[in-house]
């Protein structure tokens, strides 16, 4: 059985040196060599970071000459380790005058993490040269929590900018096919982000060039993945920005509304929310639906958000869940409240009004049993000189032979003694 730490190490792209020496810590440490399995942990962890000052990009504020001379000395075996190490350990300079910047950082980290990089190094030497500190098991598997919680933010720009860079690299579809998971990357949000830097580094991500007024595809992506994965300290935030940003809010829960529990929503947010932004959502009855599936809306105001919504909608095709949830919820009423017992469903050219939601009626006539109010309305728009031929084309796909609505619509014409007008005669023979 693997370890945590060697699926860790599989799931990063290491160079072959440094997985070398992991791997040598590894078995070091499963044969009880507590002091080597350290000692190799530490020199894959400092090797890490002397790839990425060689790979990197000079600080503005360091001068080129003494970055040239710091490169040189990561080339030399003998000096490396310890230049690395006075790197993590290099602050930034401030002119006390000004108040300005007067020299970059190499490692843009904080104060805390230079000091446990201290104590690491100081641990490593116990092992180097044998002091009479004990060296234990428990000591290498914190030092590995250490390198995974906190190697994501040892980078020359910061955790965060390293961390927003890659994301932006993996939606280059230059750089990074389309098919390769993103949820690794944002895992990394709890290890490369510092907790007072999360509302900035998601404002970044989300409010973005082009992306402001809608989410893009990648937009839904971060955080769909973000709020399945991630702790709830990292969400926090980023739910906080959706929620305040009615355009992303609307677009995330049309796409996702299995995510509505997340957003914690008040009694006050919901009924906003179902009163103002859920007519301009792509997923009216889905997202509906999932408010009465968890029981967000109070039952004395679901007659007034069943009338709301049915007035917005154009087509009526639920899954079979949502039609057993609107129907246990009185939405049948709502409808023939709202639109069969509309003063323009007979009035004067009516058949105007009655094409625009022909989807709508014809769905709701096919989803639900044979009615005699919706019957007879439809009699009494039929016998007008001016009817709707959109909604007769409808009933085409409705009312087919020998089928059970059909025929229970025959039972309540014959039941009642209704005489239908000639337009609906063919649907009925």
């Amino acid at each position: 059985m693997k370890l945590h730490i060697e699926q860790w190490i599989e799931s990063n792209n290491f160079s072959e040196d440094v997985n070398a020496l992991f791997r040598d810590s590894i078995i070091c440490y499963k044969s009880g060599a507590n002091r080597a399995s350290l000692l190799f942990s530490y020199l894959a962890f400092i090797t890490i970071l002397k790839e990425r000052i060689i790979g990197g990009v000079k600080p503005n504020l360091i001068d080129q000459g003494e970055w040239d001379k710091i490169i040189t000395t990561l080339q030399n075996e003998d000096l490396w380790e310890a230049s690395v190490f006075d790197a993590t350990q290099q602050r930034e300079k401030i002119d006390q005058g000004t108040k300005e910047r007067k020299k970059d950082p190499i490692f843009n980290i904080n104060e805390n993490l230079r000091l446990q990089i201290k104590y690491w190094k100081d641990r490593r030497n116990d092992c180097a040269h044998y002091k009479d500190n004990i060296i234990d098991t428990f000591h290498i598997e914190s030092f590995w929590a250490f390198i995974e919680s906190n190697l994501s933010k040892i980078t020359i720009e910061g955790g965060m900018q390293s961390l927003i860079n890659k994301i932006y690299k993996h939606f280059d579809p230059t750089v990074t096919p389309p098919d390769k998971d993103l949820t690794p990357l944002i895992r990394e949000v709890e290890f490369s982000v510092e907790k007072p830097k999360l509302k900035s580094f998601w404002e970044t991500l989300l409010n973005n060039g082009d992306w402001n007024y809608d989410l893009s595809r990648r937009k839904q992506e971060l955080i769909r993945i973000s709020l399945e994965v991630n702790k709830d300290f990292v969400n926090d935030s980023l739910i906080s920005i959706v929620k305040d940003n009615q355009y992303y809010l609307r677009d995330f829960l049309s796409k996702n509304p299995d995510k509505v529990l997340i957003f914690n929503f008040s009694p006050e947010e919901v009924r906003e929310f179902w009163k103002k932004h859920l007519r301009d959502c792509d997923n009216i009855l889905g997202l509906y639906t999932t408010f009465l599936r968890n029981s967000l809306i109070p039952q004395n105001e679901i007659e007034e958000a069943n009338k709301t919504v049915v007035s917005m909608l154009k087509d009526y095709a639920p899954s079979a869940l949502e039609q057993q949830l609107l129907a246990g919820n009185n939405f049948l009423d709502a409808f023939k409240s709202e639109i069969i017992d509309n003063h323009s469903f007979i009035g004067f050219k009516s058949f105007h009004w009655v094409n625009d939601r022909a989807d709508l009626i014809a769905g709701i006539i096919k989803y639900y049993p044979a009615d005699k109010d919706i019957l007879c309305k439809l009699i009494e728009h039929y016998n007008l000189d001016y009817r709707s031929e959109w909604l007769l084309g409808r009933f085409d796909n409705i009312f087919v032979n020998s089928s059970e609505l059909k025929e229970q619509y025959k039972e309540i014409i014959e039941s009642e003694s209704l005489t239908l007008p000639r337009d609906l005669k063919k649907y009925f023979a």
